[in-house]
């Protein structure tokens, strides 16, 4: 058996990842660590007002290596946010590098205008 198999009958273990929020101005940011995780790997999902995040680590031998043995647990990130009314849905961005996602939810710009009064 190739050590780097998964069985159908593996439990992955859900983990959440460490989570940094900042807030600006113009948006909030999300930093969450997902050490080990490729961009493919990163799965953001947006329903209604929850946004979704799951993400696996690539835990395969580097290529002409083998393992030896089971060396680390088979786990995946997830986590949940629920969103304030004033994130504007079609401005979230997202960026992985070095094992750190960065969310950025830009907050809606206050509309503004002026209402005609009409005489009767």
């Amino acid at each position: 058996m190739n050590s780097n198999d998964q069985g159908a009958s593996e439990r992955v273990r859900s983990v959440r990842p460490r989570t940094d929020v900042f807030e600006t101005d113009q948006a909030l940011v999300l930093v969450a660590d997902l050490p080990g995780v490729d961009e493919g790997a990163v799965e953001l999902t947006l329903t209604d007002d929850v946004l979704g995040l799951r993400a696996r680590p690539n835990t395969a031998a580097p290529e002409g290596w083998r393992a030896l043995g089971p060396t680390v647990e088979a786990h995946e990130f997830e986590r949940r946010f629920q969103l304030a009314t004033e994130i504007d849905r079609d401005g979230i961005e997202a960026e992985l590098r070095d094992g750190r996602l960065r969310v950025t939810l830009k907050k809606r710009q206050p509309r503004s205008s002026t209402i005609a009064v009409r005489a009767s």
